[in-house]
């Protein structure tokens, strides 16, 4: 996809290589940083359940309050730049986050509800979680992508994005964590 920058974007392009911002994209790799961290908290929890505590400390953040609260160096910078990012690409910026925040965040609700730490989790749950992981760590790629400036058109991205959520296994599908409603779905879970 070309993009035709504004006169005020090819201005600010020579200031983001040099701290770390792709020129193209006007976004940092390091608010992948925000996902990778959950996403490793989640990938422990089939064989550690207790650390379901850990991911439900987490929240999902904007650019802006990321860059605000970590350590990166010129974050005024980061969030001017995003402001300024071109319009298909914090589109499909914004799209994908959403869908890893709630991927994340129903997956945790879930897991809470289900009151995993003192229960543990069956073999199918596990499984469960594996496959959770397995489509954030996809979405994790398509963000990557898109924070590097490589995107398709907004249309194909979308139709993409929903056929990875429409592929998702079947057993997914039926037990969605977020809204496991009778006791016999709960029990289903476990051993």
């Amino acid at each position: 996809m070309h993009i035709e920058y504004t006169a005020e974007q090819t201005a600010l392009q020579p200031k983001l290589a040099p701290a770390n911002i792709n020129p193209d994209s006007f976004l940092a790799t390091d608010y992948l940083n925000h996902y990778n961290e959950v996403v490793m908290l989640l990938e422990m929890i089939p064989d550690m359940p207790d650390m379901v505590e850990d991911a439900a400390d987490w929240q999902p953040k904007s650019y802006a309050q990321h860059f605000i609260d970590s350590g990166f160096q010129g974050p005024k910078l980061a969030i001017e730049a995003f402001d300024l990012a071109p319009d298909p690409i914090k589109i499909s910026f914004n799209h994908v986050c959403g869908e890893i925040d709630k991927l994340v965040l129903s997956t945790v609700a879930g897991l809470l509800s289900l009151n995993v730490v003192e229960r543990g989790l069956s073999a199918a749950a596990q499984e469960l979680i594996r496959q959770r992981v397995t489509s954030a760590k996809e979405l994790l790629l398509k963000l990557t992508q898109v924070v590097n400036g490589h995107i398709e058109d907004s249309e194909s991205f979308v139709a993409a994005v929903d056929l990875l959520n429409s592929s998702l296994p079947e057993n997914e599908q039926d037990h969605d964590l977020g809204e496991v409603q009778t006791q016999d779905d709960i029990d289903k879970l476990f051993d």
